[in-house]
């Protein structure tokens, strides 16, 4: 129990984007799916922030997600899950 109380404490809440912030990270997105450039991007689950880097290899709005390609593996993310995305 102490365990969980000590990981709760360290949980972070999800940043709010706003539409200037979602734009941006559309665009990167797409350039990276476009033109095969290497993109950071930062993914909120539970509580914590993850960082998965690779390039963008589909982009489904439909479904809300994202494949990135990543040392030879292919990373499914949910486009709600997304905080941040830049340029590497």
């Amino acid at each position: 129990m102490l365990n969980r109380i000590t990981i709760d404490d360290k949980k972070q809440k999800k940043p709010q984007l706003d539409e200037h912030e979602f734009e941006e990270i559309g665009y990167i997105v797409m350039e990276s799916l476009k033109c095969t450039i290497p993109i950071k991007v930062t993914i909120w689950k539970d509580g914590f922030f993850m960082f998965r880097t690779g390039i963008v290899d589909k982009v489904d709005m439909l479904m809300k997600y994202l494949l990135l390609e990543s040392n030879g593996e292919l990373l499914r993310i949910s486009i709600h899950e997304i905080t941040a995305v830049e340029r590497i």
